[in-house]
């Protein structure tokens, strides 16, 4: 990559704005995808921003027009703007045509200024048809070094222009936009007369568009008179209806995402386009997220003519350039993060330029194309149809700019060439080929070496070694997609796997590491974007915090300085060692730091540590004879990640005083979880002040000295574990610090009792079962569950307060159950367990009837059915009844057993008369004996 030297002009920049973004910690070593750079290095954009103050910014109709002041009502409008403008269905536009290179403009802009402040009007377009500033017009290209043939070269150029005629500006009858018709003159498109100011109305359909206009530039000025007139007309032209503006958010948010949707969305279908949003992703720029209230002007990115591009390479001061068109899927894919980060980073300005001089692609055939080869086959003979000296004019300028195409043998490591062919006075130059969308940060004065360095950063991977020692040879642009970048974040999900796809093929392990490789590429770029973004705005802050740096030592024996420095810093250095689309396992990482930690003691050095991959730095540096009195320690970073992140310091005050000390912390009490207990340090005799406790989980403790002693209670609250605890005593005006042997104190887990009742009930009612769990020890609320095993299925519960209740189904069967209850312990608390009885009781049953089936005669038997019902959803009765027949003296008896509740006895021959009917029912283990009420049966034959 080539990064920039920040540290020269980190002095001059100043230091970046505060951001709401998390420091990171970076480590070396590549890992898996799901261990990439932290969440919080993507964090969601704020609400408020900087002001934006950094990076360099022009204003065109100034520096190009003299009769202009900064801050004029003009914009430039490139070709594909100004049709946008035209073909909308609503909205009024003032338009002014032509350019610096115009006398007549330059003659008048000064006037319709004037005119345009005085009646309040926000905005005026600025389009020339002179796409290159020179002589490349869509009205006229006479004598234009191009050849015109099978509609290629001249005729793609001219076609523009008499397209903007036939569609939109010539459909007034009155209007004097028209077609030439001169076979004198084939180069020439639009006649030679046309406005060069008018308002126009994109709702007049086709025969009121233009509002009002002037065609003709006044002769002469000079006068006051003619001053006046002239300003009358401009007037008239300017106030004939009310002026819409249409602001650069407006433009590139809605060409983006119309043309994001028209390529990857648009389904007649409901349900597949839905299916389309959800792979191929959302719109590219969405209002509620890209803007803060509302305000479109605070869009941080311009679209410029070619050139305005010129003019920027050409002025002083950094610039941010995107490449990159609407048409391009590729800068559709960056253009919003490069956005949010500019106005995050307080940037002021993003200039967007298009190698498409009208937006509509870069394929082989098309000729607005710039960046491809002059000279190009068509009806199979080599035609000069491109002008492709714009491209090599821009890139003659980009110097050292890094391109994935290069000229061969142009630099070492080059794994392809495509290098763009164009012509100056004849002559044959090659360029290199800037694929979009591309990012870079410019300064046309900066140097390197010694040599032109304009080219500060770019977002592009370049040449360099990974922490694990693989190398990448060449540059690679970005080229990446809309849902790769809104997916940066995001790993494949069995459940949802269309989620962010585009077409990658999800349904095979392979497949589901080329999505994840995507995506990493994706971040990566979206990585060096930031970086690129924050290299204009000065770099990244960084801060350093200091640990276990003493806060005083004695004059007798100062010791050693040891301290562990932390670095943090946004920066994150994440990378992919895996080619976009890679179907190997993603594999990815973040780039070191880098950088050292210099200790200065009192302004004067005294060493140095070097800041290890996780961003730390340990120091260990012995101290010098030193003074009583206070003294002043200084950790300096120096800076790193290539310049990228910048310097920062902290201070500590270190007390030197007359006497050591020296501390020794007791023997650790035995405890168990939820009992306190005591430990005591002693310090030096006539020491004052206080003494910390470290290496309890919650922080340090803290004590008086008193009598050469502090003594520290350890909660109940502290979980069993093993803990080594340091005393470390502050000092005083005396004394110095230091810092005790460790000692290990150990915390059993407490002992627990689990108590239960026993419980009876009777079948068919639900039961319960309470278990209690408590610790003698005191302390919190046992944690954790209980099982209940031995009565019906096994259950486990959670405690609640200590307490498990076990709800016990009705259905159980009629018996004395053992319940064993067991609690499993936790972390702090041993396990227990208790056992009681649990008793299901039979009841009786709901009722015991009798019918007869088959009326018996004194000549024939009969039949009767038995029925013993109990409550719903509970087991039917079962076993022996007897059914007693009785008339008079004379009792019969009939036996049956019951099956699922009911039984069909046979029934003797009975005498004429009337019998006394009863049943008796004997019960089992789980009903009660029952009996019947008395029945009666007449017998008649």
């Amino acid at each position: 990559m080539n990064h920039r030297t920040l540290l020269r002009r980190t002095a001059a920049a100043g230091t970046v704005a505060a951001l709401a973004v998390a420091p990171l910690v970076a480590g070396s070593s590549p890992a898996t995808a799901a261990a990439a750079a932290p969440a919080a290095a993507h964090a969601a954009a704020p609400t408020t921003y900087p002001t934006p103050t950094h990076g360099a910014t022009v204003d065109w109709f100034d520096a190009k027009y003299p009769a202009l002041d900064k801050g004029s009502v003009f914009e430039t409008v490139t070709f594909e703007r100004f049709e946008y403008l035209l073909k909308k269905n609503t909205g009024k536009w003032a338009f002014v045509i032509g350019g610096p290179e115009d006398p007549y403009l330059q003659q008048t802009i000064g006037h319709i200024e004037k005119v345009a402040e005085a009646e309040g009007i926000e905005k005026i377009y600025n389009f020339d048809p002179n796409l290159d500033g020179e002589a490349l017009s869509v009205f006229d290209l006479t004598g234009y070094d191009l050849e015109s043939a099978d509609n290629a070269g001249k005729d793609q150029f001219l076609d523009l222009g008499e397209r903007l005629v036939t569609n939109y500006l010539g459909k007034d009858a009155e209007t004097p936009f028209t077609l030439a018709n001169d076979a004198a003159k084939p180069d020439r498109r639009v006649a030679p007369e046309h406005p060069y100011l008018f308002v126009y109305d994109a709702a007049g359909g086709d025969n009121a568009r233009i509002v009002d206009a002037l065609v003709t530039p006044p002769a002469d000025l000079s006068s006051p008179a003619a001053v006046t007139a002239y300003e009358n007309d401009v007037e008239r032209v300017l106030t004939s209806t009310t002026l819409d503006v249409d602001t650069q958010w407006d433009f590139l948010s809605t060409e983006h995402n119309r043309r994001h949707y028209e390529r990857y969305v648009k389904n007649a279908d409901p349900a597949t386009e839905t299916a389309n949003r959800k792979r191929f992703g959302g719109d590219v720029f969405k209002a509620d997220e890209d803007l803060t209230d509302g305000d479109e002007d605070d869009f941080r990115v311009e679209s410029i003519t070619y050139p305005e591009l010129l003019n920027i390479l050409d002025s002083d001061g950094e610039f941010l350039v995107l490449f990159g068109g609407t048409w391009c899927h590729n800068t559709a894919a960056i253009i919003k993060q490069t956005a949010e980060y500019a106005r995050r980073y307080g940037i002021k300005k993003v200039y967007n330029f298009d190698f498409s001089l009208d937006s509509t692609g870069n394929g082989g055939s098309l000729d607005k194309h710039i960046r491809d080869n002059a000279f190009r086959t068509v009806g199979g003979v080599s035609r000069k149809t491109r002008p492709a000296q714009l491209y090599g004019r821009i890139l003659e300028k980009l110097a050292n700019a890094k391109t994935q195409y290069k000229v061969l043998g142009e630099e070492p490591g080059t794994q392809s060439t495509s290098p763009v062919k164009y012509y100056v006075g004849g002559e044959e130059k090659l360029a290199r080929k800037i694929q979009v969308g591309h990012l870079l940060s410019y300064d046309k004065d900066a140097t390197e070496g010694g040599q032109p360095a304009p080219v500060r950063d770019q977002a592009i991977r370049s040449d360099w070694t990974n922490p694990d020692g693989g190398t990448f040879a060449g540059n690679v642009e970005y080229m990446t997609e809309v849902w790769f970048t809104q997916g940066k974040d995001a790993t494949y999900d069995s459940a949802d796997p269309d989620q962010l796809r585009g077409n990658v093929n999800v349904s095979t392990e392979v497949g589901q590491n080329a999505l994840q490789n995507q995506r990493n590429f994706a971040k990566e770029a979206i990585d060096q974007i930031r970086d690129v973004v924050a290299g204009v705005a000065g770099g990244y802050d960084s801060t350093v915090a200091v640990t276990g740096a003493p806060t005083s030592v004695s004059v007798e024996n100062p010791g050693s300085l040891t301290a562990q420095v932390q670095v943090e810093t946004a920066f994150t250095g994440f990378y992919s060692d895996r080619t976009a689309g890679a179907t190997l396992a993603p594999l990815t990482g973040n780039r070191t730091l880098g950088g050292s930690v210099e200790v200065q003691l009192d302004g004067t050095k005294i060493g140095e540590a070097d800041v290890r991959p996780d961003r730390t730095a340990p120091i260990d540096v012995p101290l010098p004879a030193l003074t009583a009195g206070d003294h002043t320690l200084r950790y300096v970073y120096g800076g790193g990640a290539g310049g990228r992140v910048l310097t920062s310091s902290t201070e500590q005050t270190l007390k030197v005083v007359a006497k050591t000390s020296a501390t020794t912390l007791g023997a650790a009490p035995a405890l168990t979880f939820g009992k306190s207990g005591t430990i005591t340090a002693t310090v030096s005799a006539g020491a004052t002040g206080e003494v910390s406790l470290a290496g309890l989980p919650g922080g340090a403790l803290t004590a008086q000295v008193q009598g050469g002693t502090a003594t520290f209670t350890v909660p109940g609250t502290v979980p069993a574990g093993s803990y080594a605890l340091t005393a470390t005593y502050a000092g005083d005006g005396t004394y110095a610090s230091s810092t005790s042997a460790p000692v290990t104190l150990t915390v059993g887990k407490a002992l627990t009792i689990s108590s239960a009742a026993s419980a009876s009930t009777p079948y068919g009612k639900a039961g319960a079962i309470k278990v209690t769990v408590s610790s003698p020890g005191g302390g919190p609320v046992p944690t954790g569950s209980v099982t209940l095993t031995g009565v019906g299925a096994a259950q486990t519960v959670t405690l609640t307060g200590g307490v498990a209740t076990f709800a016990l189904p009705r259905t159980l069967a009629v018996q004395r159950y053992s319940a064993k209850l067991v609690y499993g312990g936790s972390a702090d608390r041993n396990g227990s367990q208790t056992q009681v009885s649990y008793t299901v009781t039979s009841i009786a049953p709901s009722k015991v009837a009798f019918a007869v089936t088959k009326k018996p005669t004194s000549k024939k038997a009969g039949a009767g059915r038995v029925t013993v019902t109990v409550p719903s959803g509970l087991a039917a009765a079962t076993g022996p009844v007897t059914v007693t027949l009785k008339k008079g003296a004379t009792t019969k008896t009939v036996k049956g057993t019951l099956a699922k509740g009911v039984v069909t006895v046979a029934l003797p021959k009975l005498k004429k008369g009337t019998w006394k009917i009863s049943v008796k029912y004997a019960g089992s283990t789980t009903y009660k004996a029952a009996a019947s009420a008395t029945t009666s049966l007449k017998v008649t034959k």
